[in-house]
């Protein structure tokens, strides 16, 4: 069963304070607000025509709720309920705003997931530069999750979902402990860490489309004071060549704002770039600078609401 996930869709986070999370994501960065409830906010990029791409949801401590991808057709919803039978993986219907007929599921590395095959569709601002803030984040690029166990997480998305994997850092044994997945041809649209932090959100990506947006978000959250939001960057990755700037929002939950990479254009003569222990420690920086002690840090998945 391969080829049943079309893309990467839309996060759900929770803050503990919606209005500041609006004032970061909205009228800082540019994300663009679709509706909004008393407890949760939906937003979505520039590009995007879907009612939304990533959700806040008010909450009591920062937490990370899913990850939704949408199916290529409806009846990839039925195929993907058959599997999750045949593995043991129990789910149930779901639906949110602008969605029905939806599947959530824990995955097997213990992440929450929702996947659909429609969503409202509201119209994208792409060429209504007047109504641009901020850099005007693109799209939802990518996620990157942590599990303790990556091997059933990869045989998961790969061997069933068939997302083909584009790179991987090799530990100190010579075993995989990160890999890059895409489904669509993008350097990734997943990446999964083997981390004892897991299964936690590690960062979701935007995509902007020039190497000016990163630096100038780095600019707009200084300017705004919030020096203590830049994490990381700007910089440019050695795996997926991406340039990047990493940042915390109000809650600590880390973002990420990114351009540059490649496309995946024969897939089937793509063989995965492996990055050795040494290379994967300057190489997650091209420049070679240090990742930040910080970095181990990932905001938990919420399981309780999805048992």
């Amino acid at each position: 069963m391969a080829g049943l996930i079309h893309r990467i869709s839309h996060v759900c986070i929770k803050a503990t304070d919606l209005e500041r999370a609006e004032r970061f994501y909205v009228d800082l960065l540019g994300l663009v607000v679709t509706e909004k409830e008393p407890d949760a906010i939906y937003l979505r990029g520039v590009e995007e025509g879907q009612h939304h791409s990533l959700v806040i949801k008010r909450g009591n401590s920062p937490r990370a709720c899913y990850v939704g991808y949408r199916v290529r057709e409806p009846k990839d919803l039925d195929r993907i309920a058959e599997l999750l039978k045949r593995l043991g993986l129990k789910y149930r219907k779901y639906e949110e705003k602008g969605v029905k007929d939806a599947i959530a599921f824990i995955d097997p590395g213990g992440v929450p997931v929702v996947v659909y095959y429609d969503m409202e569709y509201v119209g994208d601002l792409r060429l209504k530069y007047h109504l641009h803030k901020g850099v005007a984040p693109a799209r939802l690029a990518h996620v990157n999750i942590t599990v303790k166990d990556l091997e059933p997480s990869y045989k998961f998305y790969v061997d069933y979902l068939g997302f083909k994997e584009t790179e991987y850092f090799l530990d100190e044994n010579n075993q995989k402990f990160v890999v890059w997945l895409t489904m669509k041809g993008d350097s990734h649209e997943l990446a999964i860490n083997k981390a004892p932090s897991g299964p936690a959100l590690h960062h979701f990506t935007y995509y902007v489309h020039d190497v000016r947006d990163v630096i100038k978000a780095a600019d707009i959250m200084a300017s705004a004071g919030l020096w203590d939001s830049i994490e990381r960057g700007p910089g440019r990755h050695g795996a997926t060549q991406g340039f990047y700037l990493y940042l915390r929002d109000p809650d600590g939950i880390r973002m990420e704002l990114f351009t540059g990479d490649y496309l995946v254009l024969d897939p089937d003569k793509w063989r995965p770039i492996g990055w050795t222990h040494e290379q994967a420690r300057y190489r997650a920086d091209f420049w070679g600078r240090p990742t930040p002690e910080s970095w181990r840090q990932s905001t938990p998945f919420e399981i309780s609401e999805w048992l």
